[in-house]
């Protein structure tokens, strides 16, 4: 699969959907799910935690394309929907499952995606990634998701991204 030249493994981002899924139906309840650290760890021991990661980005990059990411005119609303998400990720800080240390790269990969870069390509070049940042990246995908799914009903953002993987495979 490739985003403006950068290429994911297809499982990745399944696997990667799948862990955002997970967190979404915890928060839905207000816990993480017992098996969460199992998922991840599954997912990485097949994938690997750069793959995994990259899969992660490229659907927030997919996910925010669907609220306006790459059009011109949205950075009034580009900003203060970075600024809520973040806001969103960092509380999730006290329960130890992200760290705030990653908070300033998952700024940057939805800032890129909002002006029409490429989050894979540029994330690709950002450095080493630390072990905290695939959970941070996890849970930014799912409030974007989340989002997505309060404007434009039920599933949508799945609905969405699936179809563009089904086309990306084509």
């Amino acid at each position: 699969m490739a985003m403006s030249g950068a290429r994911v493994e297809i499982g990745a981002v399944q696997a990667a959907w799948d862990q955002a899924c997970v967190v979404r139906a915890g928060t839905e309840r207000g816990e993480w799910p017992d098996h969460l650290a199992e998922h991840i760890a599954a997912a990485t021991a097949l994938y690997g935690s750069t793959e995994l990661l990259r899969g992660t980005v490229f659907l927030i990059g997919g996910a925010l394309v669907q609220i306006g990411a790459g059009q011109d005119g949205g950075q009034a609303f580009a900003e203060k929907f970075t600024k809520t998400l973040t806001g969103k990720i960092d509380r999730w800080a006290e329960t130890e499952f992200v760290e705030s240390a990653d908070l300033p790269m998952v700024r940057q990969v939805v800032t890129v995606a909002f002006e029409g870069g490429d989050p894979v390509a540029w994330r690709d070049q950002a450095g080493p990634i630390p072990d905290s940042e695939p959970r941070a990246m996890t849970c930014a995908l799912a409030l974007i998701s989340e989002f997505v799914d309060r404007v434009d009903g039920p599933g949508a953002c799945e609905r969405r991204l699936l179809t563009g993987l089904g086309s990306a495979l084509d």
